[in-house]
């Protein structure tokens, strides 16, 4: 490599084509607009081409800016787990923990990792709660706890957890209005609370909406934590895991299950992590942890 072009340099330039803009790539990395913006410029100058075209409304990446990022997504994760690997290896359990989980289950997971934190105290907790997969690989987590099919991916560990199954809801007050549906043929005299996205493809969700009425549906989102308060105020019956069901706060009525009998097999959690945490003591403690509290 010549020695005028920086390896910091390329770290920006990556993270500007990752970002699309410099604002967002210098928040990523904790430096100045005008900090990411001489490393680019440093960088063009030192390569001899334009890796960016500037817009009001970020920077467009040139044919060998594409060719930048594509070269150096896998060179920024191998740095990244380097950088796990090294700063995890410590012999006792200390430092962040970065998890990544299911949105919808932060009223499971707060309680649990408060005791975990009870266990080890020199581990700091970071959660990123998103329903989308993110990649171990690339290092931005340390582990994440997953929901469905058993991981494939050839350089991950999983840990089998909690069978997760879920079930129908419906308030006093929306039971004591409107009664409970006995059987399928009811469903359509009833107020329903559901979900949208990738949630419909439950079973026992599908198997509902198939034949319920789009009428009868009166609230809808991708959230089963706000699926639960649109039947606890009474909008209407709705699916939730019992898992993840919040326990009644002092003068909140309990939520009635209302059995209708759909087939529904549970979803299986799992504890992920790459390989190459294996020897981390944050990623054992919290391994030896969560198949001590919940494994099967």
């Amino acid at each position: 490599m010549e020695k005028n072009i920086r390896w910091d340099d390329l770290r920006v330039a990556y993270l500007v084509a990752s970002h699309g803009s410099l604002s967002r790539a210098g928040e990523a990395l904790g430096i100045t607009h005008s900090t990411a913006q001489r490393s680019v410029g440093r960088l063009e100058k030192a390569l001899g081409t334009r890796l960016f075209i500037r817009h009001q409304r970020g920077y467009q990446l040139t044919d060998n800016g594409r060719i930048l990022a594509e070269r150096m997504r896998p060179l920024a994760a191998e740095m990244q787990r380097l950088c796990n690997t090294l700063s995890t290896s410590e012999q006792t359990p200390s430092g962040t923990l970065r998890i990544s989980t299911v949105s919808d289950f932060s009223p499971f997971f707060a309680p649990l990792l408060h005791e975990f934190r009870r266990e080890y105290p020199q581990i700091r907790v970071q959660i990123v709660a998103t329903d989308d997969v993110l990649s171990l690989a690339e290092g931005g987590v340390h582990a994440a706890v997953r929901i469905g099919a058993e991981p494939e991916e050839p350089d991950l560990v999983a840990r089998k957890l909690l069978p997760v199954g879920l079930s129908f809801f419906a308030s006093q007050e929306y039971a004591d209005q409107f009664g409970l549906p006995q059987t399928m043929a009811e469903i359509n005299h009833h107020q329903w609370v559901m979900p949208t996205g990738d949630k419909t493809k439950i079973p026992a969700i599908r198997q509902l909406i198939e034949q319920v009425s789009p009428e009868q549906v009166a609230f809808q989102s991708n959230s089963f934590n706000d699926i639960e308060a649109a039947v606890r105020a009474g909008m209407g019956i709705g699916p939730m895991s019992v898992m993840t069901l919040e326990p009644p706060a002092s003068g909140k009525q309990a939520l009635i299950e209302v059995n209708l009998k759909l087939v529904s097999e549970p979803s299986q959690m799992w504890l992920v992590y790459h390989k190459d945490m294996r020897q981390s003591a944050r990623v054992r403690a919290l391994q030896e942890f969560m198949l001590r509290r919940i494994s099967v």
